[in-house]
């Protein structure tokens, strides 16, 4: 069809060619002209635009450790009156805004299209533009009433290309060029930024998030194991957005300053953080080797509320926290799926084993997840080889199993501890070790990630956070939004200094 229209309009343009030359209003030089304008707004049009590259696939949870010419508005809104780039002269020369080559709707179109590609929850994409749009206006200091039915008119002298093939990105560039009109863009990466995080939140999804290249680094340096901050685990309620500490490593400057698990976050240097969102704490509380943040701490132990200055220098994440309870019985907590959580997990059981560990207790309380790989290399310590451990479900309905492959390491006794801040990857193995009776399960029933998360590096720098799928237990368990019931229910009492759940995990252990 498109090639009959294009036949159509060149016949028509020819015809009308001879006509004009008959009668001599045109000459031979403009018509040759407008050939050669046309043919090289084809050739445009027809370049092939690069494709996206993404990383591997990690399993993420809510934590983290401190890781142009002159533009008239029309007369029926209040759209800014000034101009973008205006050119006053008495004869205008002509001009192009070619939204097309903008770097800012390039990227806001790579993000969109790794949204909607790989986003295996609901989402509005009406919605999640107009909340880029406001974001964007209201980023700088404008009033989105005023700019929300607003269109730019452009005059004679100026040509204007939409962006092709997505109407709802070229009015994000109309949104910029009037914003520019009022506010210049000497700010305008910040803009952009507010406008693609924005667009992201508005999804619905709290797992889904845009990241600017510094918060994408402090990211990959976080699931590393090793970075230079505070030394404490994060973890955020993603309803109440309560931030709160798991755990204090050894060796860290918050140990030193006093810090304690359970101790919630308040305000980082004066700044209210009660209702931000984790990956900004984060970013807020990290910081270079050598500097002080203060910190403002409530702890519901004691219902004091006291302020803090903490050291920052680099730390090695301690994952892993083992010992012997008896002379039978080892003891391993894992306090979140990082790369070093692997071989940490391993030397733990080889040391326990050599101890003459021939029963364990495995606590994953408060393990808000991490990486896949992580979780799935840990489970090949405990169960036996060829057995379908993970099963994975994408958009469009593709799946993705995955297979134990080595000899165990341990294989005597076990229980498993949770609660309900055991999340994401912890839930991934403790669903493995239930559905294989490796492991009896004690404690509460445990918070209920049951999706994935992708990170995709955007050609920029930065990357984009998304739910690329949903994921079940061996048997085939979804436990997004309800969690896993433990075999036998069971709490300890944080008024106690007595730990009454391993208590009792020992007790069934006999």
């Amino acid at each position: 069809m498109e090639q009959n229209k294009n036949q159509g309009f060149w016949k028509g343009f020819l015809i009308g060619g001879i006509i004009f030359f008959l009668i001599g209003t045109l000459g031979v030089a403009a018509l040759t002209s407008l050939f050669k304008g046309l043919a090289e707004r084809r050739q445009k049009e027809t370049t092939p635009q690069e494709t996206l590259v993404t990383t591997a696939n990690p399993l993420e949870s809510s934590t983290a450790t401190e890781t142009t010419t002159e533009a008239i508005p029309p007369t029926t809104t209040t759209a800014p009156t000034t101009t973008v780039a205006a050119d006053t002269s008495a004869s205008p020369e002509a001009k192009t805004i070619d939204r097309n080559q903008s770097a800012f709707l390039k990227r806001f179109n790579e993000v969109l299209e790794i949204f909607e590609e790989n986003q295996v929850l609901d989402y509005d994409i009406t919605k999640m533009h107009l909340a880029a749009q406001q974001a964007y206006v209201e980023a700088a200091g404008e009033k989105w009433a005023d700019y929300e039915n607003a269109r730019p008119q452009y005059g004679p002298e100026v040509t204007v290309k939409s962006w092709k093939g997505n109407a709802a990105i070229d009015r994000m560039g109309e949104i910029a060029e009037l914003v520019a009109q009022r506010r210049g863009t000497e700010l305008q990466d910040e803009w952009e930024d507010a406008a693609y995080r924005a667009f992201i939140e508005a999804s619905g999804d709290a797992y889904s998030a845009y990241m600017t290249e510094e918060e994408w680094q402090d990211m990959m340096e976080s699931s590393s194991g090793s970075y230079c901050g505070i030394g404490v685990q994060i973890s955020q309620d993603i309803n109440t957005l309560e931030s709160r500490v798991v755990t204090v490593f050894s060796n860290s400057p918050a140990l030193e300053a006093g810090l304690k698990a359970g101790d919630i976050f308040k305000a980082v240097d004066g700044m209210d953080v009660t209702q931000m969102k984790l990956d900004e704490i984060v970013l807020y509380v990290r910081g270079e080797a050598g500097t002080t943040v203060e910190l403002t701490i409530y702890r519901p132990a004691t219902g004091e509320t006291f302020t803090v200055t903490c050291g920052r220098r680099q730390v090695e994440v301690d994952t892993v926290f083992s010992r012997m309870l008896n002379e039978k019985t080892g003891y391993i907590q894992l306090t979140e799926f990082d790369e070093v959580s692997v071989s940490q997990v391993r030397s733990a059981l080889v040391n326990l084993r050599d101890q003459g560990m021939e029963k364990l207790v495995l606590d994953l309380r408060g393990n808000p997840g991490g990486l896949l790989s992580a979780v799935l290399d840990i489970a090949d310590f405990f169960v036996p080889a060829d057995l379908m451990i993970f099963r994975m479900d994408y958009k469009g309905g593709e799946s993705y199993t995955e297979k134990s492959i080595s000899r165990p390491i341990f294989d005597g006794d076990m229980i498993v501890l949770v609660d309900e801040f055991s999340a994401s990857a912890s839930e991934v193995l403790t669903g493995i070790l239930q559905d294989y009776h490796e492991a009896t399960v004690l404690g509460n029933t445990t918070f209920g990630k049951g999706i994935v998360q992708s990170f995709y590096e955007l050609k920029g720098g930065g990357a984009l956070k998304v739910t690329i799928a949903h994921y079940f237990s061996p048997s085939g368990r979804d436990f997004h939004g309800v969690g896993l019931e433990p075999d036998i229910q069971g709490t300890d009492d944080p008024a106690t200094d007595e730990d009454e759940l391993l208590e009792k995990a020992l007790e069934l252990l006999k």
